[in-house]
């Protein structure tokens, strides 16, 4: 048996100013698609491994990833989708078709640029041909996927420390259909729900408590896999909300049934998701109140992750203005400008420069530090942590600026800022500061909570604010909660 596998991920933020470009996405055809699967090991090399197990042929066709911006430009758009048919049409027949899409993608005219992808697919291969796709738990499923897929799973981990064993499962699936095992029947349940990040974390509160419910209906006889799709809050579009997926073997009646009883539960815990985020003040007040540190703070309405510029200098402006910058404090920007400025001057001169608030001056303010170069270097470093260990990281350009107790980081692009190992590959050791600002308002938490006496979601401007209904949404489905009074559908 022969089967296709590809990978097209990018988490889309709608409000975010900056559009994603093809240059953007790390791209790897062919047996180079192995390689770096191999390297991360995320959904793709669970796919392998399934196949491998199976005696099945892996046929690699595309692999791309980027970090999180506005949508793809539509032609760079297009010409990824081309080139992922182009691999698929030049491999020839296939069995099969194994996927990792991440389910919240948007390209200019294109709400659901997943939706497109799984459209064009299935036209390439037919009818009938199986598709089976894994996911990110921050899907936006829209129609377009689930009307050409066969079997969606979703990670079910937040931070995602399952992107393997989601691959993996969805492998063995694909297996067990092309062996004729079984017939996957899925039912899906699409809820006018969408909710802030800050209470998505899956080793606590509600999320888990829902995850709970779900592994139970999933460990029942004939349920082959649960999933809860919490849908990426910062987009601005049509078929945006939640949705649950149950898939059973062979038995559609027991999927319709069991996706209604997920669905209502998922309704009646809804409330739970709402929090209030401490001001950026009143979480500095809690820092000092705490001896010793590292004190993480989560600058979240920047999450570079969520698809915000990166460029928000929020909370390091609040401890310079709280005169709390004698203090160790490790914080990171994003300003090629500013990056281009200190390289000029060269490492070990002083400068004096405006940082930040070039990219996003809806929301992001520059502030204005007189410090010292104390390093240059090429903005490359590989995740170290639980969370997509290995994958290599590219910031471009970047510089760390001294000045009193202040360790800041500028890049020249946006990067994930959740793993240590960006500011260790970079001279800077979170442990030994005071205060650690990160640009998440999730994936901090499982690198970041085992080094840190605290850490505080902030409340701050920007595309990925906890308050959702202080971003102007405009195309959304309504009524939706929180933003309405809303009737279980």
């Amino acid at each position: 048996m022969r089967v296709a596998i590809g990978s097209i991920l990018q988490e889309t933020n709608t409000f975010s100013p900056q559009v994603t470009r093809r240059d953007d996405f790390q791209i790897a055809l062919g047996a180079d698609l192995i390689t770096t699967a191999k390297q991360e090991k995320t959904e793709v090399y669970g796919f392998l491994d399934a196949l491998d197990e199976a005696g099945f042929e892996a046929v690699p066709l595309l692999g791309g990833w980027a970090v999180s911006y506005g949508r793809i430009v539509g032609q760079d758009f297009d010409g990824l989708v081309a080139d992922l048919l182009t691999e698929l049409r030049r491999v020839g027949e296939v069995d099969a078709v194994l996927l990792a899409l991440h389910g919240a993608w948007a390209a200019e005219g294109v709400d659901s640029a997943d939706g497109y992808v799984l459209t064009q697919v299935r036209q390439c291969v037919g009818p009938d041909v199986p598709i089976i796709v894994s996911l990110d738990m921050h899907t936006n499923l829209a129609q377009s996927m689930w009307t050409n897929a066969n079997a969606l799973l979703a990670y079910k981990t937040c931070p995602h420390i399952d992107t393997y064993e989601t691959g993996l499962s969805a492998g063995r699936l694909t297996v067990a259909m092309l062996r004729n095992e079984v017939q996957p029947q899925m039912a899906i349940r699409k809820l006018p729900i969408v909710t802030q990040a800050e209470q998505m974390l899956s080793d606590r509160g509600v999320y888990k408590q829902l995850l709970d419910y779900a592994q139970e209906m999933q460990d029942r006889h004939g349920v082959l896999s649960t999933s809860m799709l919490l849908c990426q809050p910062w987009l601005d579009v049509e078929e945006l909300g939640w949705a649950v997926i149950v898939i059973t073997a062979n038995d559609k009646s027991l999927a319709e049934t069991l996706a209604d009883d997920l669905a209502k539960y998922v309704w009646s815990q809804r409330h739970k998701f709402v929090v209030d985020v401490p001001t950026v003040d009143e979480a500095l007040d809690q820092a000092m109140g705490i001896e010793g540190g590292p004190i993480t703070l989560g600058e979240g309405a920047d999450g570079t992750m969520g698809g915000s510029p990166g460029d928000s200098s929020y909370i390091l402006q609040a401890i310079i203005r709280k005169k709390l910058d004698h203090l160790p404090t490790a914080a990171v920007v994003v300003d090629p400008v500013a990056v281009a400025q200190a390289i000029d001057a060269g490492v070990g001169q002083t400068v004096t420069l405006s940082i930040g608030g070039k990219l996003n001056p809806q929301y992001a303010t520059p502030v204005n530090i007189t410090a010292k170069v104390k390093l240059i270097s090429d903005g490359e470093f590989r995740y170290r942590g639980k969370v997509y260990n290995g994958r290599l990281v590219k910031m471009g350009r970047a510089v760390v600026l001294v000045s009193n107790g202040i360790n800041l980081l500028v890049t020249e692009r946006t990067g994930p800022t959740t793993d240590t190992a960006m500011y260790k590959s970079h001279g800077i050791e979170p442990s030994d500061m005071k205060f650690v600002v990160v640009k998440s308002p999730l994936g901090l938490w499982m690198e970041y909570e085992p080094i840190s006496k605290a850490v505080i979601s902030v409340d701050s401007p920007g595309c990925c604010r906890a308050d959702l209904t202080k971003l102007p949404f405009k195309r959304i489905p309504r009524p939706m909660f929180p933003f309405d009074e809303v009737e279980y559908p």
